[in-house]
């Protein structure tokens, strides 16, 4: 495999290919920008109306151009002269009039000419044959929706034909894997238009999920010494503007209006909520540390254009937590935080699958946070002091700090192998200040508590994405919305069959009797589709012998067996949450 640099530059070069071959077949279009991203590139264009059925006509041009591409020839130009080069192009003018000052290149390839800083192969016609157009998408231009649409077209390069053919099969794995394809296959959640875009709901067996989850989860803060809190949907907007994140989501925040003219807003995020239940009466030293933890819808209005499956939703639960300490408490609590998502992850073998992001602020531009830099530096060293102690072998992220504070973040990648990021701690000097909280210390003063904000699995929604992506929807036992189905090989198998659902579901075991008149192979191969962890199969002469015959998912046969056999081995497997 390449080393980056020369991926980079590849891919990149493969971007100006695919300018040159639409501008021969459209010449209306505008060509912007094109860069090489993590796997490929993309160029995007105004004035250009094309369908994914046109992607192989594109690419055809550019296996033909490219044989004519012996190098990129670097022209340095002024202003004026790109200007000129450019005049019917505003996209391209725009960006002459932001970087003149650093002085401009135009690099030319064949007939081909484009404003570009470089970073490209030597020989195109010998180096660029290995590649693919994707997929279309719309894209803003410079990424605000008060800008034009364009037309932007994915793609990808490689070195070599395997190295490309490996990476197509991969994409089509993820495709299958995709949580959209798998939610709906397996009946987890649903959208509605009717409802809205962007608003989930989750079936009887999404909701098995996230209850499990959440039995989980409670269980582990539990031993930690969380204690449960609940709050509204709703609070006045000067909650936010207190703690910022009115100016945050300005542009996020449902706005409601009740019968009596008083404006309120849906909760974007919950620890103002949280604030104010602890400033409810004096806390004292001796309460500290104080941690509150609940699971609660959030609500931001999101644009359309970026909502997408249960990674971007406009209402989400998520587990969310914030503990209230002292300065001398934030080393231990931080830690036991990180314990804490640490054990829930090995929990679901999913602990070792990630990377940790120490994200911290950008001291250049001190305006998107708040509080003191004193403070800042303070966490962020308490914070950068636990990751090595503990190991983590986080990555110093500058600029993905909160707004009130530094963190560290567990990433996990999707299938398509985007980042997302899942537990979190914060470190919040800031929010306490603002809002005038205060305990009182062992020498009668009034000191401000410091706050730590932490999920453990973050959104409900992208965490169960993450999970239906990395197993296919293949959940442990006890995470399974059925977790065993009884299949009865002939009609007089019914009873006993059913007298065997009904024992096991006494023993609160999740199952079915899939009672169709199918043969068995159907029945187990709809049971191995739907992800479900065991099968009893019921003949007469498991019937006569008062037995089932067990089977896996995987195909495994584990032989006859008594029914209250099978009930104990498969609780306990329940109970200790074994990973399957």
């Amino acid at each position: 495999m390449a080393d980056q640099s020369y991926l980079d530059n590849l891919r990149h070069s493969a971007a100006h290919l695919l300018a040159a071959a639409v501008l021969e077949l459209y010449p209306d279009a505008k060509p912007t920008i094109g860069p090489s991203i993590e796997n490929g590139f993309y160029y995007d264009f105004d004035n250009l109306k094309i369908s994914e059925e046109d992607l192989p006509r594109i690419e055809e041009k550019m296996h033909e151009l490219v044989k004519s591409w012996a190098s990129f020839e670097r022209i340095e130009v002024s202003s004026n002269e790109a200007i000129e080069q450019f005049s019917n192009n505003k996209y391209k003018k725009e960006l002459i009039e932001e970087y003149a000052k650093d002085g401009l290149t135009i690099f030319q390839s064949g007939n081909f000419r484009d404003l570009c800083r470089g970073g490209h192969i030597d020989n195109p016609k010998e180096e660029l044959k290995h590649f693919k157009l994707l997929s279309i998408a719309g894209a803003y231009w410079r990424g605000s929706e008060k800008n034009p649409m364009l037309t932007r077209i994915y793609g990808t390069a490689f070195p070599t034909q395997k190295e490309l053919d490996d990476y197509l099969l991969e994409v089509e794995k993820a495709k299958e894997n995709d949580h959209r394809v798998l939610g709906k296959k397996l009946d987890l959640f649903a959208f509605s238009d009717l409802v809205g875009k962007g608003f989930v709901m989750y079936t009887p067996k999404g909701t098995i999920i996230i209850n499990e989850l959440k039995k989980a989860l409670m269980e582990i803060c539990k031993e930690f010494g969380a204690q449960e809190v609940d709050i509204p949907h709703l609070a006045k907007l000067d909650l936010y503007k207190l703690s910022g994140h009115a100016e945050k989501f300005k542009d996020e925040l449902f706005v409601v209006k009740s019968h009596y003219k008083e404006e309120f807003v849906l909760k974007p995020v919950n620890c103002p909520h949280h604030t104010q239940i602890y400033a409810s009466r004096p806390r004292s030293y001796r309460d500290l540390p104080i941690s509150y933890i609940e699971s609660t819808q959030q609500h931001r209005d999101e644009k359309p254009g970026v909502i997408g499956g249960l990674n971007r939703t406009r209402s989400f639960e998520i587990d969310d937590g914030h503990t209230f300490c002292t300065v001398e408490q934030i080393h231990s609590e931080a830690t036991n935080l990180v314990k804490a998502v640490e054990k829930f992850y090995t929990m679901l073998n999913m602990w070792g699958k990630h990377w940790v992001s120490l994200s911290f602020r950008d001291k250049n531009t001190p305006e998107k946070y708040i509080g003191e830099e004193s403070d800042w530096d303070e966490a962020e060293n308490i914070l950068t002091k636990i990751n090595e102690e503990m190991s983590l072998n986080g990555k110093v992220m500058v600029g993905e700090a909160a707004l009130y504070g530094p963190k560290i973040d567990v990433m996990l990648k999707d299938t398509l192998g985007n980042d997302r990021q899942l537990g979190t701690v914060q470190l919040d000097f800031a929010m306490p200040k603002r809002f005038g909280l205060t305990y009182t210390d062992r020498d009668g003063t009034e000191k401000t508590p410091v706050m730590i904000h932490r999920a453990i699995l973050g959104s409900y929604g992208r965490f169960i994405a993450n999970l239906l992506e990395s197993t296919g929807g293949a959940f442990p036992t006890w995470l399974s919305p059925v977790q065993v189905k009884v299949l009865p090989i002939t009609e007089r198998n019914l009873s006993y069959a059913q007298k065997v659902y009904e024992k096991l579901r006494t023993e609160l075991i999740r199952t079915e009797v899939d009672d169709r008149n199918e043969t068995l192979n159907a029945k187990i191969r709809d049971a191995q589709n739907e992800k479900v962890p065991y099968m009893l199969i019921i003949g007469d002469k498991e019937e006569k012998e008062n037995k089932v015959a067990e089977r896996g998912r995987s195909g495994k046969d584990y032989g006859m067996q008594d029914v209250d056999e099978f009930i104990k081995n498969i609780k306990e497997e329940i109970d200790k949450r074994v990973i399957n």
